[in-house]
């Protein structure tokens, strides 16, 4: 482009004093001149504007959070089914529901009034064997905590105390306020206010209740199906659930809610006796506070009018309510502004609210700002323009050279090129900045040296500080360290691996970011090969040098009658009890021996049994080639396989399981 014609002519220091003061004036009086005219036009415009964002901000944050609990609804509603479709198989695989000839007295409080009520039942026993009176969550009760491993849902037994169909849990994943099984609770067959109650009910006539459902202090997606008796009465419940308030996604999607500075998003029970509860509490407050005679400066329950507006919208529908908030410390009352909205399934009520100052506070702070500008701009105006006269006269025979060096060298640095050397140098600011401006550049090649240190694997080579505020050097550091970490993490579970101890996993929590996914993806691997492990239909282990079990799978634990965790640690010899054990003939200790795979045949006597097995095992090495241990897995279980009790036929199921509340 042509320079323009009134400074074609003029020489290099009137055209750094012209280019210099000429736009600057142009600037300051088109500057005043726009602002003074637009200010007022705009303001009204802008404070209205800024108001109907919040609101429509706040109506957005509520329909968001209605919408992501409806597809968690969604997703629970057809988790329920397939959890009870678990619990039934489950059921059928432990042997079905039968009841001994013994009873066993029974301490039974109703769950909805506190009532007691002592009764002595029929021993309920699961696969032949007694499902006992377990309220410890630390010590395993049958089928209930297979179904919550497998399917991830609360799991309850329930046995009928009555004619009337009274339903008492005796074997139970939920817990009550104590933390302890919530067994001898019982559903009464008639409400306190003398209506049938629906679960009950259904599941007397025959059916499987399906939907929401209150269990103890809680609200679940549930199911309850019959269990019958061998004369086809119904004899009890088996009940599938899944917490909706312990749902962390929903949770998550609340606390990263953000709206404003003083927003918040918050959820209200509607109706029932979690009518005005904090389901998930806003700031300052707890889940399961009672809100409901909360009042606002003029003493009137907002949250009341909050529920009322919210019931009687249509369905998805966010409605807008306002009340008046007491000040803090004699403060004036503050109006508050809420978008409500009623999310049926759950019986929710979602609260977006925040203060309406707030709402235009930002724009009148900005416009008081800008007021003040004007005056100061006045002022300094002349004088910034006799200043710009005066500096670019000084300055425009020294810029030239120096500054013509540095732009092409900042140039070729902006190309990536920091192999660049400026010989400018004085007293002045221009050399300052050309000594700055070297620093900078032998700065930008030690970064550079060790990026590419880093990038070959290299994380010793240090970068040095240039001062406490060097973010650069710091965060290159801090990449080095967390580097570090990771590959020591990565170093330990691989030994840990090695070595048998598939419990070990790195704390995930120490990092953040892609750290964190890849701490997670390598203990996620490694619960993933363990799941593997357990799944195999053969028993599997891997022992030390001293034979000491450091894993052992399901199937071998199932076959030894005992947990994986009560092996880990005890010598296999003392659990197969094969005639290899402590002989030269163990494959284990001639593979470590002859680090080589070694397969053998002999007998085993686990638990008492006779077994016939042919089982390999193979060496595992250390990162140095050191033999650590040896992996023992059975490949030939003719034995085992007839010593399982035969499948059940066609016809003999067994009863199909019920649901909690």
């Amino acid at each position: 482009m042509l320079e323009p014609g009134w400074t074609r002519d003029l020489d290099l220091r009137r055209k750094i004093v012209a280019v210099a003061v000429v736009p600057t004036a142009l600037l300051i009086a088109v500057f005043l001149i726009v602002f003074s005219v637009q200010r007022s036009r705009v303001a009204g415009k802008v404070e209205s504007g800024m108001g109907r964002l919040a609101e429509e901000n706040l109506a957005r944050a509520a329909r968001d959070l209605r919408t992501l609990c409806d597809a968690t609804h969604r997703d629970l509603s057809l988790q329920v089914p397939r959890s009870l479709l678990v619990a039934h198989d489950q059921l059928e695989r432990a042997g079905g529901v039968t009841f001994a000839a013994d009873t066993i007295s029974w301490r039974a409080r109703n769950q909805l009034d506190g009532t007691v009520t002592h009764v002595a039942l029929p021993k309920l026993l699961v696969g032949g064997t007694w499902i006992g009176q377990n309220v410890d969550p630390g010590r395993p009760t049958l089928l209930v905590d297979r179904v919550r491993e497998l399917a991830g849902a609360d799991a309850t037994l329930f046995q009928r105390m009555n004619d009337r169909g009274d339903m008492l849990r005796i074997a139970t994943t939920v817990r009550d306020r104590d933390g302890q099984r919530a067994i001898g609770t019982f559903i009464p067959a008639v409400d306190p206010n003398g209506l049938p109650n629906p679960v009950v009910s259904t599941v007397l006539g025959g059916t499987t209740y399906a939907g929401r459902a209150r269990v103890l202090d809680h609200w679940y997606l549930s199911a309850y199906e019959p269990v019958r008796d061998g004369t086809g009465r119904v004899s009890g419940m088996l009940f599938i659930g899944h917490r909706q308030d312990a749902l962390e996604g929903i949770r998550a999607g609340v606390a990263g809610s953000r709206i404003g500075e003083g927003g918040m998003i918050y959820v209200l029970g509607a109706t029932g006796n979690q009518r005005g509860r904090y389901l998930i509490a806003p700031p300052g407050h707890v889940d399961g506070e009672d809100a409901w005679s909360a009042s606002d400066a003029r003493g009137e329950h907002h949250v009341q009018r909050i529920l009322r507006a919210g019931l009687a919208a249509a369905q998805g529908e966010v409605v807008r309510v306002t009340w008046e908030q007491p000040g803090e410390r004699g403060e004036a009352p503050r109006t508050r502004l809420a978008a409500v909205t009623y999310f049926e399934p759950w019986d929710w009520i979602i609260v977006a609210e925040i203060d309406r100052d707030e709402t235009v506070v930002p724009f009148r702070a900005i416009q008081s700002a800008l007021g003040a500008a004007v005056l100061t701009v006045l002022g300094v105006a002349a004088l910034l323009l006799a200043i710009t006269v005066w500096a670019a006269r000084k300055a425009a025979g020294r810029l030239v050279a120096p500054l013509e060096a540095m732009a092409v060298a900042a140039e070729r640095i902006a190309q990536g090129d920091v192999q660049q050397d400026l010989t400018w140098r004085s007293r002045d600011e221009i050399g300052r900045l050309a000594e700055a401006f070297r620093g900078t550049i032998a700065y930008l090649k030690d970064v550079a040296r060790g990026a590419a240190s880093l990038a070959r694997g290299d994380l010793s080579r240090p970068v040095p500080l240039r001062s406490e505020r060097d973010e650069l050097g710091h965060s290159f550091q801090a990449a080095q360290a967390e580097l570090r970490r990771v590959v020591g993490d990565m170093h330990a579970l691989a030994a840990a691996a090695v070595e048998g101890r598939l419990e070990v996993r790195a704390d995930a929590n120490r990092y953040e970011g892609e750290f964190r996914t890849i701490v997670e993806g390598a203990n996620a691997t490694l619960s993933m090969i363990v799941e593997h492990l357990d799944a195999m239909p053969a028993p599997a282990m891997i022992v030390s040098p001293d034979f000491d079990i450091r894993y052992m799978n399901q199937t071998g634990a199932s076959l030894l009658g005992k947990t994986p965790q009560e092996l880990v640690g005890t010598k296999c010899y003392d659990s197969f009890c094969t005639s290899d054990c402590r002989t030269p003939r163990c494959a284990s200790a001639r593979a470590m021996r002859e680090d080589r795979e070694v397969t053998s045949e002999t007998d085993a006597h686990p638990e008492g049994l006779d077994l016939e097995i042919v089982y390999s095992s193979v060496p595992l090495h250390d990162e140095h080639g050191r033999v650590v241990g040896a992996f023992e897995v059975v490949s030939d279980q003719h034995a085992v396989r007839r010593a399982e009790p035969p499948a059940p036929q066609d016809g003999d199921a067994g009863p199909r399981r019920p649901a909690d509340a």
